[in-house]
């Protein structure tokens, strides 16, 4: 199992592992149902921090280094198919940023 995985497996058991368990203790033996949602809300928060440092953190450089030279070149390619694909898009933004300018100017 890979260090994605057990990330992924750890980010799930906490935040759905413990609230089941605080809901299931509320209902069965009575545990205080504040005290339930306060440690509930608490492990979300923590398993979302979790999950967020864990995909900054991820190495993406190791990925790289797995991958055989033409797969390399394909995810090279795709990369700057997506760069151009987001330069255009960032044209498009400002041609329609003028025609909305043109066409507030228009309706004045």
């Amino acid at each position: 199992m890979g260090m994605s995985a057990l990330t992924a497996l750890c980010v799930i058991s906490i935040g759905f592992g413990v609230p089941a368990i605080c809901v299931y203790s509320s209902i069965h033996y009575g545990f205080n149902f504040i005290v339930a949602g306060i440690i509930s809300a608490l492990a979300v928060i923590a398993s979302g921090a979790l999950a967020f440092i864990s995909v900054v953190l991820s190495p993406e450089e190791a990925i790289d280094e797995q991958l055989k030279p033409s797969e390399r070149e394909k995810l090279i390619m795709m990369r700057a198919h997506q760069r151009a694909t987001l330069e255009e898009l960032d044209d498009i933004i400002v041609i329609l940023r003028e025609i909305r300018d043109a066409l507030k100017a228009v309706q004045e």
